[in-house]
């Protein structure tokens, strides 16, 4: 289903702020990040580049397989079920 209506809200400084910090640390859009949360998820930060690179390390070397590199990213990166 596309996005065909359109949300205007007002927002404080402060409430501002808290979202651009949320959205920043979890590489959403306002928009994705306010859709995750209205369904029921929280965003989790995104991890930091060194943890794709020691992912990437260990795959090379046969330390991980690729489905258990993937299977620890999404543990990472999911977001969790509010309640």
């Amino acid at each position: 289903m596309g996005k065909t209506v359109k949300l205007t809200i007002r927002l404080s400084p402060e409430d501002m702020a808290v979202l651009k910090s949320h959205t920043a640390r979890t590489r959403l859009s306002q928009s994705a990040y306010l859709r995750k949360l209205i369904r029921g998820y929280v965003p989790k930060a995104y991890p930091p580049e060194a943890f794709f690179e020691l992912m990437g390390r260990l795959n090379e070397k046969g330390g991980i397989t690729l489905e258990a590199v993937r299977q620890l990213q999404e543990a990472v990166t999911a977001p969790e079920k509010i309640g």
